[in-house]
Formats: C-alpha cells, sequence, structure tokens
C-alpha cells in the first residue's frame, strides 16, 4: 500500500511541471487580449478594468465554499473542474457580444482559477514523500520553477506568433488559447487522487477544522505581514497586466510589436524564475520589499517616459526595458510567494493558508484594479502609471514598518524563525 502511494506521488512530480507548461496561463492570447477586447469587441480601457475587477470579485465570494469542495472532491478533481471553467470561459470569449458577455466570462474564470489555485500548489506539495520533508521546501521551489520556465519559453513563442496571427484574423489567437486549455484539462485528468488531500469529515466539521486554520492565520504576526506583502505585489501585478498593454497601444504600438514585446516579457520570466532561490539568499526578507521597489519606481518611470516627446522607437525602448525589469521582478515574486506560503504549512492546515491567501490576493486586487478603472476613466494612462507608483512607493514604505518587528527586513536580522514555521 505505502509502495503503490509513493508511485502516485511520484507520478504527479513527473507530470506537474508539463501541466504547468500549459495550464500557468493564457497561451497565444494573453499578449493580444486588450487589443481583442477593444478593437475586435468594442469594450473600453475601464470596461476591461472593471471586468479585472468583477474576476476578483468573484474569487473573493468563492474562495471560501471552493475550500471546503476542494477538500471534499481533492485536489487532482479540482484542478480538473477548473480547467473545465476555463474551457467554458474561452468559449464565451469567442462569442461574446457585449459587457454583460464579458463580465460574465470574468466570473467563469475567477471561479476556475480559484480552484485551480486551491489545488494545483496543493496537489505538488501533498505529492512530496513525507520523508523529503527536511527539503520539500526545495524539491517543491525545483519542480514548480522547472515548469514555470517551461510555461515562459512556451509563452514567449506563443506571444510571438500571436501578434502575427492577430493580423490575419483576430480570432485565431483565442481559439489556439483554447486548445491550449483543453490539452490542459486533459493532463490534468491524468493526475492520481492522493488521500491527503481528501477531507472525509462532514462540511460542519471541515468549517470547524477551516475556523482553526484561520485562527492561526490571525495569531501569526509573521503570516500576516507576509500575506500584506504578497497580496499587495499580486494586486499590482494584475493592475500592470492591463496598464502595460494600454500604454503600448497609447503610444502607437502595433499588434507585432506588442507581441515581440511580451515574448520578451516572457522570456525574461522564465530565466529569473530559476534566479528566485539566489535572490532570496542575497536579500532575505528584504525580498519582497525590494519587489515592491522595483514595481513603485518602474511605474513612475515608465510613465514619465510615455509623456516625452521624444522618438517614438527611444520612447518604445526604454519602456520595453522597465517591462522586462518589472517583469523579472514578478517571475522571482511568483516563485517566493509560494515557497514562503508553503513554509507555514503543514498538511493539515494547508486549505485555510491558500484560502486566507487567496482571499487577502482577491481583496487587494479588487481594491486595487478598481481604482485602477477610475483612475483611467479620469486620466491618461501615462498619469494612471505615475499616480499608481507614488502610491506604491507610499504602500511600500507603510508595509516596511509594519513588517520590520514582525518579518524582520534587514539581512543581519534574518534567522530560519523568520520565515519558517515547521
Amino acid at each position: 500500500m505505502i509502495e503503490d502511494e509513493l508511485k502516485i506521488k511520484k507520478h504527479n512530480m513527473k507530470l506537474y511541471p508539463k501541466y504547468l507548461m500549459f495550464g500557468f496561463d493564457l497561451l497565444f492570447f494573453y499578449g493580444v487580449r486588450v487589443l481583442f477586447y477593444t478593437e475586435v469587441k468594442g469594450m473600453t480601457d475601464s470596461q476591461i478594468l472593471l471586468s479585472v475587477t468583477i474576476y476578483a470579485i468573484s474569487m473573493l465570494l468563492a474562495q471560501i465554499p471552493a475550500t471546503m469542495l476542494t477538500s471534499r472532491i481533492g485536489y487532482r478533481n479540482t484542478a480538473v473542474l477548473g480547467n473545465i471553467l476555463n474551457i467554458i470561459w474561452a468559449i464565451i470569449i469567442i462569442f461574446f457580444k457585449t459587457f454583460l458577455g464579458l463580465a460574465i466570462s470574468q466570473v467563469i474564470s475567477g471561479l476556475a482559477f480559484t480552484l485551480k489555485f486551491l489545488s494545483e500548489s496543493n496537489l505538488l506539495t501533498v505529492s512530496i514523500p513525507s520523508e523529503a520533508q527536511y527539503s520539500r521546501n526545495e524539491i517543491f521551489t525545483r519542480i514548480d520553477r522547472k515548469g514555470y520556465s517551461r510555461y515562459c519559453i512556451l509563452s514567449a513563442v506563443s506571444t510571438i506568433l500571436s501578434g502575427f496571427l492577430y493580423k490575419i484574423n483576430p480570432y485565431i489567437p483565442i481559439i489556439l488559447c483554447l486548445i491550449c486549455i483543453i490539452y490542459s484539462a486533459v493532463i490534468s485528468f491524468n493526475f492520481l487522487d492522493i488521500k491527503e488531500s481528501r477531507n472525509k469529515t462532514s462540511f460542519k466539521e471541515y468549517k470547524k477544522e477551516l475556523k482553526k486554520g484561520y485562527k492561526f492565520v490571525i495569531k501569526s504576526k509573521r503570516l500576516k505581514a507576509l500575506l500584506l506583502m504578497i497580496s499587495t505585489i499580486w494586486g499590482i501585478i494584475l493592475l500592470l497586466d492591463t496598464y502595460q498593454l494600454t500604454l503600448l497601444q497609447g503610444i502607437g504600438a502595433n499588434s507585432i510589436i506588442i507581441g515581440l514585446t511580451f515574448a520578451f516579457l516572457e522570456l525574461t520570466k522564465g530565466l529569473f524564475s530559476t534566479s528566485a532561490t539566489k535572490f532570496n539568499n542575497r536579500f532575505k526578507n528584504k525580498s519582497l520589499t525590494n519587489i515592491l521597489l522595483t514595481f513603485a519606481f518602474s511605474f513612475i518611470l515608465v510613465g514619465g517616459t510615455a509623456m516625452l516627446n521624444i522618438n517614438f522607437y527611444i520612447k518604445l525602448i526604454i519602456i520595453v526595458a522597465f517591462i522586462l525589469i518589472m517583469g523579472a521582478a514578478n517571475a522571482i515574486y511568483q516563485i517566493l510567494a509560494k515557497r514562503y506560503m508553503n513554509s507555514f504549512t503543514t498538511d493539515k492546515i494547508l486549505p485555510a493558508i491558500y484560502s486566507a491567501r487567496g482571499i487577502c490576493d482577491n481583496l487587494f486586487r479588487t481594491i486595487i484594479t478598481l481604482g485602477g478603472a477610475t483612475v483611467l476613466s479620469f486620466a491618461n494612462i501615462d498619469i494612471a502609471m505615475i499616480s499608481f507608483g507614488v502610491i506604491i512607493l507610499v504602500l511600500t514604505f507603510t508595509l516596511m514598518v509594519y513588517s520590520e518587528k514582525r518579518l524582520g527586513l534587514s539581512p543581519e536580522e534574518y534567522t530560519q524563525k523568520d520565515i519558517y514555521i515547521r
């Protein structure tokens, strides 16, 4: 029995990088989605950001019910369900004609992402043999990084192609995206269920266990400080996804230039995802703070550059350079956020920890994207970028003050217990 269970876990560990390669994000469609929404479907920039806010709210409302469902059906089945909902999302995107259709698609996408978020990383975590507990974080990081790096390479290729394919027919990228999602769903069916991922207790009993997990979150000063940092950065990244596309359009970049930009962006992410461990070893508990500062100054400098009356290609090179810098920061964040969260986690409180993070992520995402949509409805994209850069800078120093005694922000103050709780 133990030997069979070990085979199941090894199977999942081997399959995970391939799954993440196709299932992480919107291959082919990501780089041209704003163009598709505005040029083909007739949506405004503020409507797009409003739809992102709807997306965040749907995830926020779905978090606890989805956590309970995940506990009942297991991580594998939850991942399958999330991928099926993603297929429905893509079909709606192809056929919708009004903002209502876009809003409905975002609700479905929010549910899909919530289920995938609660299941995928956790499926990998419980698939790592218990005897490897001491090095569990390192094993997790290595496998997750392998999948993420592969995704970034594939995403770079697909993004280059999407710009040209969009010129031929704007529907080709979303159709290819749908095919990739279907393939991701097929892979998810090949995962094997892990006993530890199921909770056979009643919903009433499980709610009690979830409540205990949330009490742990509330009592842990370090975890609260970490969640604030992680969720703030996540909200900024989601805002950036829309803002940088709008900015490139605003300075006159066509679909091919945008496609090439995001191809280089994905390659940058893939390259720097392998540097996450080195970055953490170098900056320790300053890592997240430095990532926030990178976003703050990049927002300000990108917005300022967009306002300058200079040669188009010089302006483009400067803006793309800072987009790539933020992409590098994003890649390091993606790896470290999971690593830090898993450091607080035992299998027993795993669902509660990820549920708490999901609630915080989506709350901050809702606030930040709604604020972003509001600012963009009153100001040009360059002014909006500068404004949010200043806001991020203020947030960074506020979080530094809050977290200093809870996480420790100086390398010389760093100890194992500053982040890691066993």
